[in-house]
């Protein structure tokens, strides 16, 4: 099943550089493109987890990961769509769902997102120049009926707090809370990573993992992938930031809580429902939950982290299990794209020189089920202003929506974010609470549903 299984699903492929290739196919030449998709040679789990293996023992990169990924027009396009997945989100596309996820209207994302994107392949390897390489092979081999919509390069930002993890462009650990489907994972996680007593992190290959129809193969498995380019905007949000330490009255290195509450960690990684300062980093723990902060006196209810994952709070006696809950996650590989002038974590920040555009995240993450999965956590939770206020708190309590990729109905700012904030950190009195509209600091410029085939699949085009 791994041999027949594309890399990158179970296990992040650890390259720190990548290029993404939106290519849309002609009808009228399919064949053409068939034999170039089967000759591709994407990259198979089994060599992806072998290659990972000799990295540990030996440092010496496993070399170029290619990954490939159609859309339902894709599959249209090839004239092969009864071998395409039936999900209903899916062969809709993502720009069918704008109104549900409250997108932007597609007439304002980036050109290259406009018309239908028939494939994206992606290529990953640990130098620029490497990656860049793989793309002028590739495109000298493209054939004609096959053209290049556009691309995007990513590049990985590793932290200066924490060795090893990496991060975004805000500055913040980014992908630490992932789900675990690989038993040395997990065992990794509980023996050097913090535990598992308190979250378990492990997570059945059911959430990713669907059969693929393309493939009459027993061992035929794929992925629906959800693409978004998410523009960051770093100097709006420091000085949000800025002004949110103001107005909760934060004083001094306590002025670092103002962000650690948006995202629900320090800079560093600490969870701020374990405590109040950074530090709590080594190793950066994913080992807790909200239980012993049910009003979110210390990680506020609508903090990034606790929307998006919150670990049994949206278990209900009404019968929402946690099993339930769990079966929204999604497995995130995005990686940043733009380049800055001074590196995230940077202490001595000029905020007057810090991007408000061109820099951000490439998005990227897999399921077995869009509605259920990607849709979900953004419609139901992320814009959702009353997520995680139906635990038997007071309806004062109810979380607002998330302040880094929450959005009002159809994306305005008109709907009230209603957010409220604990200037001291676990104290839960009326007085201690103030209102704070903290968002629109994350512009999504366009993206695409794919899914990625099972390599036989892929071989019998």
């Amino acid at each position: 099943m791994l041999g027949n299984l594309q890399a990158n699903i179970l296990k992040g492929h650890g390259r720190a550089h990548t290029i993404n290739l939106f290519l849309r196919f002609d009808p009228s030449r399919a064949d053409q493109i068939k034999v170039f998709l089967r000759n591709l040679n994407a990259t198979n789990a089994l060599a992806q987890l072998r290659e990972s293996l000799q990295f540990k023992r030996t440092g010496r990169s496993g070399g170029l990961v290619t990954l490939c990924m159609l859309s339902a027009e894709g599959y249209k396009a090839l004239g092969v769509l009864a071998k395409a997945p039936n999900d209903p989100a899916f062969l809709a596309g993502l720009q069918a769902r704008q109104q549900l996820l409250s997108d932007p209207p597609s007439q304002k994302w980036d050109k290259q997102y406009r018309r239908s994107i028939h494939a994206m392949i992606v290529l990953a390897d640990a130098s620029a120049p490497r990656v860049q390489r793989a793309r002028y092979a590739l495109l000298a081999k493209l054939p004609r009926g096959a053209s290049l919509l556009g691309e995007e390069a990513g590049a990985r930002l590793h932290s200066l707090l924490s060795p090893g993890e990496g991060i975004e462009h805000f500055g913040y650990v980014d992908g630490r809370s992932n789900p675990l489907m690989l038993e040395e994972d997990v065992d990794d996680e509980a023996k050097s990573r913090g535990g598992t007593s308190v979250w378990n992190p492990r997570f059945g290959l059911g959430i990713v993992l669907v059969r693929d129809p393309g493939s009459a193969a027993a061992s035929s498995f794929g992925s629906f992938v959800v693409f978004r380019k998410l523009e960051q905007n770093v100097k709006g949000f420091k000085q949000g930031e800025k002004a949110l330490a103001s107005a909760l009255h934060l004083r001094g290195e306590d002025k670092e809580r103002a962000g650690a509450m948006v995202i629900g960690r320090f800079e560093d990684g600490t969870p701020i429902c374990l405590q109040s300062t950074a530090g709590l980093n080594r190793p950066v723990s994913n080992n807790f939950d909200y239980a012993r902060d049910p009003s979110g006196a210390k990680c506020p209810l609508h903090s990034h982290m606790r929307k998006v994952n919150p670990r049994g709070e949206s278990v209900t006696p009404d019968g929402a299990s946690l099993q339930e809950e769990r079966s929204h996650a999604i497995v995130r590989r995005g990686i940043t794209y733009g380049t800055r002038r001074s590196h995230p974590n940077n202490k001595v920040l000029n905020i007057s020189a810090l991007p408000s555009q061109g820099v951000g995240l490439l998005f990227m993450a897999y399921q077995s089920n869009i509605e259920n999965q990607f849709e979900f956590v953004q419609a139901k939770w992320a814009n959702n202003p009353q997520h995680l206020g139906q635990r038997g708190v007071s309806k004062a309590h109810f979380s607002g929506i998330d302040p880094v990729i929450g959005r009002g109905l159809n994306g305005s700012r008109t709907t009230k974010a209603a957010q409220r904030w604990p200037e001291v950190w676990g104290r839960d009195a009326s007085s201690s609470w103030k209102e704070f509209d903290f968002r629109g600091y994350v512009k999504m410029l366009g993206g695409e549903y794919f899914f990625a085939p099972s390599i036989s699949t892929l071989r019998d085009l």
